[in-house]
Order: C-alpha cells, then sequence, then structure tokens
C-alpha cells in the first residue's frame, strides 16, 4: 500500500532537499547531495549509490525500460510527494518525477583502476558546472577510464553538474587532487601526460594518443598553471582556421578524445 503523499511545502524533509540543491556549503555540511531525473537515479543506482532518500511523483513518474528504477530494495527510503511538493524540490518542473538524496563520494588519486593504456581526462580549475558536466559526459561516450579535476573550483555534485552530465557522473571514476599530486600519479603510474595549449607547435592528431594518456586542459580564461607547462610530457595545439584561437574546454576536451578513440579503433 502506498504511504501517504507529503503534500505540504512546509514539511522538514522538502525544505532539506532544496537546500542541498541550491547551496554548496549544505551540501559539504551534510556531505550529501541530490540527483534528479530518471536517468540520473538510474545510473546512480547502477553504480551501487543508496538513497537516502527516494522521492517519487507519482503523478509525473513514468518508468523508462532503457534507464530501470527497482525501489523495492530502498523501500523504507521511499517518500511520495504531490507535483506541488516535487516541483519544489526539483530544478526541472514537472520532468520526470524522481530525485533521490543520496551521500557523498569520492574517489582518491591512488585508488583509481587502470586499464593497460588508460585514457584519461583532467581538468584544472574548472569553475563552471555546465562545463564539468559536459566533459564529463564526453567521458562517458568514448569510455574514458577516469576523470581528475584538480584544485577544483566547483562541487562536483552540483546540480547543475549533475544535470548536464546526464548522469555520467556516476558512470565514470572521478578524483580530486592538485596538480602536483596528479603530475606525481602519472610518473608513477606511466601515463603520458599531454597538455592542450594554443601555443604548441605540433596538432593533436600528430601525436600517438593510444597508449596510457592523460589530456590535461585548463580553463578558458585563465588557462593552465606553470608547473604543467613544466612538467608535460607533451604539448598539443587543435589548429584554429577562423579569428578566435581556441575553444570551450567541454569542445577541446570532445575533440582530443574523440582522436583518442578514433586511433585505438584503428589498432585494434
Amino acid at each position: 500500500m502506498q504511504e501517504t503523499l507529503i503534500s505540504s511545502l512546509q514539511n522538514p524533509l522538502v525544505k532539506q532537499v532544496v537546500k542541498l540543491q541550491q547551496k554548496a556549503s549544505e551540501r559539504n555540511q551534510k556531505k550529501q547531495f541530490v540527483a534528479e531525473g530518471v536517468r540520473e537515479v538510474s545510473l546512480a543506482l547502477q553504480r551501487g549509490i543508496e538513497p537516502v532518500y527516494l522521492f517519487i511523483c507519482p503523478d509525473i513518474y513514468l518508468p523508462d525500460k532503457y534507464y530501470p528504477i527497482n525501489s523495492e530494495p530502498f523501500k523504507q527510503s521511499v517518500r511520495y510527494v504531490s507535483p506541488e511538493v516535487y516541483n519544489k524540490m526539483a530544478y526541472r518542473q514537472n520532468a520526470e518525477g524522481i530525485l533521490m538524496v543520496a551521500d557523498k563520494f569520492q574517489l582518491p588519486l591512488s585508488k583509481i583502476k587502470l586499464s593497460e593504456n588508460p585514457l584519461i581526462i583532467v581538468l584544472e580549475s574548472v569553475e563552471k558546472p555546465g562545463n564539468l558536466g559536459a566533459v564529463l559526459r564526453t567521458a562517458d561516450a568514448v569510455n574514458a577510464h577516469a576523470v581528475v579535476v584538480c584544485d577544483h573550483q566547483t562541487d562536483i555534485f552540483n546540480p547543475n553538474v549533475i544535470r548536464s552530465s546526464l548522469g555520467c557522473v556516476f558512470t565514470r571514476q572521478i578524483a580530486l587532487c592538485n596538480s602536483q599530486e596528479f603530475i606525481e600519479w602519472a610518473s608513477q603510474n606511466r601515463v603520458k601526460t599531454l597538455v592542450a595549449s594554443v601555443q604548441a607547435q605540433e596538432s593533436y592528431y600528430e601525436k600517438d594518443l593510444t597508449k596510457g594518456v592523460a589530456i590535461i586542459l585548463g580553463t578558458e580564461a585563465q588557462g593552465l598553471s606553470e608547473i604543467w607547462y613544466k612538467h608535460a610530457d607533451e604539448k598539443v595545439r587543435i589548429p584554429m582556421q577562423g579569428n578566435i584561437d581556441s575553444l570551450n574546454v567541454s569542445v577541446s576536451a570532445a575533440v582530443l578524445v574523440f582522436e583518442a578513440q578514433r586511433q585505438r579503433l584503428l589498432t585494434k
């Protein structure tokens, strides 16, 4: 039997979810985050993330065969809500009708599981949640082994990161560290570091990307810090044919990792 719907906007749980959605400080204090939407919740559950609360709006929610959600194992965590309450908690109005609150997780750099020839994306000081989310989505598309965020400036559990990644924040290994730590780790694990720079002489398609490689990208405004130019194994540029000299960081990441994927598919 379905339990009583939460219909009051003043319900303490509803207020807590709204705070988690809106404030990084609240997410850090509670060590929790919110995943909203069928695809996002499904991918989180597939990863083995257990919900603290699973909110379902029966008037909106429709199962998706491509992204199944089995709430039965978590029935003690399920709360049913009215459309008004769901729309209060959710970023997307009247969309999908399901969201979950779960405990934050973090993968230490040392715990990344590497394949024989790993493909890793490294972002330094990324600030915009939409850019980080887009890179995570690209990382999933090419089956990159990990995404590492160095000296992070944005919360990886920001709702905009989760939404713009389409839940791919749950499908990739993601580690946080500083740039020096990653440089040392890459050297120890024989992962070549390849920096994308407008000053580089060689184009990205001139490089062999079939072996273990970490593609390093900085912000559009500041670029990469000097440590990368001193210690990176190789530097490449994406040739520009028009008036601008660079691309959005998420677009640059896509160009480079799909070239790596192309080269690897040709060697199979």
